[in-house]
Parts: C-alpha cells; sequence; structure tokens
C-alpha cells in the first residue's frame, strides 16, 4: 500500500513536523498501518542507518572545515587573489568565486562556504562599487560548489544510500564542480558589462611587494593544499573517504597551531558548530533507515521504475522527467534530506534504464544543490538574508541569471557525462 506512505509524508509535511520527524513518522505510520512487522523493527533500523564506517566522514570534514575557517585563511585568500587578478575586469567578484571554490574543498557544505566567504566578501565587494544584491548574488551562486567538489556531504550521503563508491563520487564531483565556478564568472563578466561597471584601481595598502607578496602567497598555498591533500590521497589510493576527513582535520590542527589563531575558547566554538551541524545531517540520515524499509516492504521503487518503463523506454527522457522531478523536490528542501528521500526511488529505475550509479549521483547533487538557491524557498537564499540583510525580493531578482546559467551546465552535465566520467576510465 503506497499510498499510505506518500500520504504519510505529505501530510505530515503539511502539519509543519520537523523533517526528521517526517521521515522517521512517514516509515513509523506505514509499519504501524501496512505491515505486521514490530514496533521494534524501528529501533533496529535507527541504529543500523548510524552503523556504517563511511559515515564517520561526516563529522570529520564538518570539523576540518570549521577549523579551517576560525584559522582566518579567507582573508588571507582575498587579500592575494585580489592582487593576482587586479588587471581582470570585475576582479573581486572573480575573487569571490575562487575563493568560494577553494572553500568548497575544505567545508563540503554550501551553507558553510556560503557563511564564511559572504561576511569577507560582501562588504569588500561593496566598498569596491559592487551593487550589494548582485555581490550576495554571486557568492550564494558561487557557494553551490562547496556541495559538488570533494569533499561532499551530499555525495557521502548518496554514497551510504546506493552502496556506490564516494571515491568515485569524489573524483566524478571535481570537473562539474568546477565548471559551476567558471559559469558563475562568465555570468558575472556578462552582468556587470550590461551594468557598466568600471574596476576600480587598488588602494595603496591592497597592493602586494617583496615580504607581503611571498606571505600571501604562503598562505594561500596552506588552504589549497588541503583539497589537494584529500583528493590526491584518495586517486592515489593512499586512503580512504573516511581517513581523509581525519587527516584533514589533523591537517587543520596543524595549520591553526602554526598560525597560532587557534585558542581554547575558538577550539570549543568549532567543537559545538560541527557536534550541531553533524547531528543534524546524523538524526536525518538514522531516520532515513526506516523509511527505507517501509520503501522496500511497499515495493514503491519497483512500482516507479515499472511506471517508468511503461511510460518511456528512452533513457534520455527518463533522464529529462527524473531532472525535473530533482529540481522540483531541491527547492523546498536540503540536499542531504532530498537525497535520502529521491535515491531508493529513482535509483533503481536509474538502473533499469541503463544509467551508472556514479552519474546518477552526480546529476541528483547537481540538481538538487541548484535548488538551495533557487527562489523563494531555498536554504542558501536565507543564510544569505542573514549575513547581508538584502530582501528576499531583490535577491531572488539578482540571483536569477545565475540559477538560470548553472540549470543549463545541469542539463548539459546530465545528457554528456563525458564531460567528466573519463576521470574515473
Amino acid at each position: 500500500m503506497p499510498g499510505i506512505l506518500i500520504g504519510g509524508f505529505l501530510g505530515l509535511m503539511s502539519l509543519g513536523v520537523p523533517l526528521a520527524i517526517v521521515i522517521i513518522g512517514t516509515g513509523l505510520i506505514y509499519i504501524m498501518l501496512a505491515t505486521p512487522a514490530p514496533l521494534t523493527v524501528v529501533a533496529q533500523r535507527l541504529f543500523v542507518g548510524m552503523d556504517d564506517f563511511t559515515l564517520m566522514a561526516i563529522p570529520l570534514f564538518v570539523l576540518a572545515g570549521y577549523l579551517m575557517n576560525e584559522v582566518g585563511l579567507t582573508e588571507r585568500l582575498v587579500r592575494l587573489t585580489r592582487y593576482l587578478l587586479r588587471k581582470i575586469y570585475g576582479g573581486l567578484a572573480q575573487v569571490a568565486v575562487l575563493v568560494s571554490m577553494i572553500f568548497g574543498g575544505v567545508s563540503g557544505a554550501a551553507a558553510a562556504d556560503l557563511a564564511a566567504v559572504g561576511i569577507t566578501m560582501i562588504p569588500e565587494m561593496q566598498r569596491d562599487g559592487y551593487k550589494r544584491e548582485f555581490s550576495v548574488a554571486t557568492i550564494t551562486a558561487a557557494s553551490l560548489m562547496g556541495a559538488v567538489i570533494p569533499p561532499s556531504i551530499p555525495f557521502i550521503i548518496y554514497g551510504v544510500q546506493s552502496q556506490t563508491s564516494i571515491g568515485d563520487l569524489f573524483i566524478a564531483g571535481i570537473i562539474p564542480g568546477i565548471l559551476i565556478g567558471v559559469t558563475v564568472m562568465v555570468t558575472n563578466y556578462v552582468l556587470l558589462r550590461r551594468q557598466g561597471f568600471v574596476t576600480p584601481t587598488l588602494r595603496p595598502d591592497q597592493v602586494l611587494e617583496g615580504k607581503d607578496l611571498a606571505i600571501s602567497a604562503r598562505d594561500a598555498l596552506i588552504a589549497l593544499f588541503m583539497p589537494v591533500l584529500i583528493i590526491g590521497g584518495i586517486l592515489g589510493g593512499v586512503f580512504t573517504p573516511t581517513e581523509a576527513a581525519a587527516v584533514a582535520v589533523f591537517y587543520a590542527l596543524i595549520v591553526g597551531l602554526v598560525y597560532r589563531t587557534l585558542n581554547v575558547e575558538k577550539a570549543l566554538h568549532v567543537l559545538r558548530a560541527s557536534v550541531v551541524m553533524t547531528a543534524t545531517v546524523m538524526i536525518i540520515v538514522a531516520s532515513s533507515s526506516v523509511l527505507n524499509w517501509a520503501l522496500a516492504y511497499s515495493r514503491l521503487p519497483s512500482l516507479v521504475a515499472e511506471l517508468m518503463l511503461a511510460i518511456t523506454d528512452s533513457q534520455t527522457v527518463f533522464l529529462l522527467i527524473a531532472l525535473i522531478v530533482l529540481l522540483l523536490v531541491g527547492m523546498p528542501l536540503d540536499p542531504v534530506p532530498a537525497i535520502i528521500i529521491v535515491t531508493p526511488v529513482l535509483l533503481p529505475a536509474a538502473i533499469s534504464y541503463g544509467v551508472d550509479p556514479v552519474h546518477f549521483g552526480v546529476v541528483t547533487v547537481l540538481a538538487l544543490t541548484l535548488g538551495l538557491a533557487t527562489p523563494p524557498v531555498g536554504a542558501s537564499l536565507f543564510v544569505a538574508m542573514s549575513i547581508s540583510k538584502v530582501p528576499m525580493g531583490r535577491l531572488s531578482v539578482a540571483v536569477m541569471p545565475f540559477i538560470i546559467a548553472l540549470l543549463a551546465l545541469t542539463v548539459l552535465i546530465t545528457f554528456v557525462p563525458q564531460i567528466y566520467n573519463w576521470l574515473l576510465a
């Protein structure tokens, strides 16, 4: 009786119940009304949902990201990249994208990337004459790289849900993540030209020479080395993604001690913030195990696959339908719970059409991540509003050109996987 699952989920969502309770509640309602299974299966599935070694990578990557942000590398990266790109049109806007790309390779989450870069960059861009809503829209769009460039928490969740290699997913996310940055940069250029923006010259205190330039270059290399360490270690078979997360934390601690910017007070703040974010993710992950059990019992994934096959036998048409569904789901939901909900339903159908699970994972994460910045309910938009004080109406208008450009990129990657999958050969 799949109708009980669908009705229970929609009913709880309409009541405004917290998402973790919606997920576990839907499974619980189905178990009580449609199966002879005892309620002890709920407790068992909650434990099984978290009993996975791979999931240890999530709290470790979160902690590493917070540690690197607390060290204060954002300002140092901005100073160097601003100087290096001083002769490029709209240089500071492009600096914001590059810094987001670097921090995307550290934080693994779009919201963390947006907060870390936005707090520093938005006032800087406004001082240089950029419109405030344009600055916020640029950084919001660029922050989406944080969910795609390795280490990516959404890829970890998808890998656990689909039993797909997280290492392969990380490798597959490199080129799409970089292309997000390139797309935002091109959009920046076009929009600024239309606005007639004039790039200001550097102030004397922003010019780097001699010792200052060497110090800034060193600081940038320190920040850049973390994603290189993570990806290089995984590609080289030196360590697993979970072990890479532990290495990232160790590296971030060393950087904090070397810079002497990590004291006891800051360390406690980082630990508290990491625990809160990790707990939010893990509660949803544990709850998903109950829902997944109910989905398997109801045969809803098989029914969806059979329905799709009855509608069309074209892989292209299926991918188009799946992409539309993912974009719609990604608007009200964050990528992590959305992946947990849609993967067990859509992945069996994708496999029936011969779609590679890694490619479907890339499409899923790209589409759901795009929803983070899609008006009017994208979660990243609310983060951007809180740090910039730009109203939702103005921000929605400013971010739409970036959403359209990134949607075109998502469609391209969906139907031309050769753009990135040569890395997996």
